[in-house]
């Protein structure tokens, strides 16, 4: 039997989501899928904090879900992928309650790591204030992607394209870890390149793909480009300026 082509174009958003979770276990192999054989955790030294672990776990079904679901509709699996729309829902709070959790606790995380190290914060995470704004953006950019996805759900041109963003959004912590690995080996210092690039090789792949596929790239897509590095940009921006320190110090503490 011959697939329609909207299930032959399911086959990138298959491959995407398969991808994002390979990315979400690389970069968080040594630190929590496989922290069991690495011997030396110099920033878990007493183990994974609750928080983060429930992070972990969440976030890995979420990717494990979007992968799921998209191969429901790989393989022409329409009524169970509908079914399971509803759980995807409802998990999504947990995605944002468990970012939120891990938010509130990592400046004073970072803090109480310093002081056991003898350093100071901006030695153990220069970029402490960037990475809680970016926490903060790419939250607010979950709930609008995922959200609006789920209410999209019967026009799937929308739905999958901001399903995609749901997440991409989240994978940046990932992404920076596999940047450090490398840099690590190879002796260099390209973690923040690498990231960058692995990111926007992943966002931009979308308007590549309709307009191969198209031959222009539909308004969603750009919105989702165009937002996901509008908040890294805002991130980093307001991240390294006074106000935006001095406000992420007043809510959520620290130096």
């Amino acid at each position: 039997m011959v697939k329609n082509q909207s299930t032959s174009d399911s086959n990138y958003f298959y491959v995407m989501f398969c991808l994002f979770l390979l990315i979400v276990f690389l970069g968080f192999a040594p630190s929590f899928y496989l922290k069991f054989l690495v011997t030396e955790q110099p920033y878990y030294p007493k183990g994974l904090p609750l928080p983060y672990i429930f992070h972990g776990v969440v976030l890995t079904i979420w990717y494990v879900f979007l992968v799921i679901q998209s191969g429901w509709i790989r393989f022409e699996k329409i009524s169970i992928h509908r079914k399971m729309g509803w759980f995807g829902a409802f998990w999504a709070v947990f995605v944002v309650s468990s970012t939120l959790w891990v938010i509130s606790i990592f400046p004073g995380r970072m803090e109480q790591l310093a002081a056991d190290l003898g350093q100071t914060v901006d030695e153990v995470e220069p970029g402490l204030y960037f990475i809680l704004w970016l926490d903060l953006f790419m939250s607010i950019l979950f709930v609008a992607f995922a959200g609006l996805g789920i209410k999209n759900r019967n026009k799937p041109e929308i739905h999958k394209r901001l399903m995609l963003y749901s997440g991409l959004v989240f994978l940046f912590a990932a992404t920076g870890r596999i940047g450090g690995i490398l840099g690590y080996l190879l002796g260099m210092e390209i973690g923040l390149a690498v990231s960058v690039l692995l990111l926007f090789g992943l966002s931009v792949s979308l308007p590549v793909y309709d307009y191969r596929k198209k031959s222009s790239v539909m308004p969603v897509s750009w919105i989702c480009f165009g937002l996901y590095w509008l908040a890294t940009l805002l991130s980093f921006l307001i991240g390294n300026s006074e106000w935006g320190v001095a406000l992420m110090v007043g809510v959520f503490g620290g130096s």
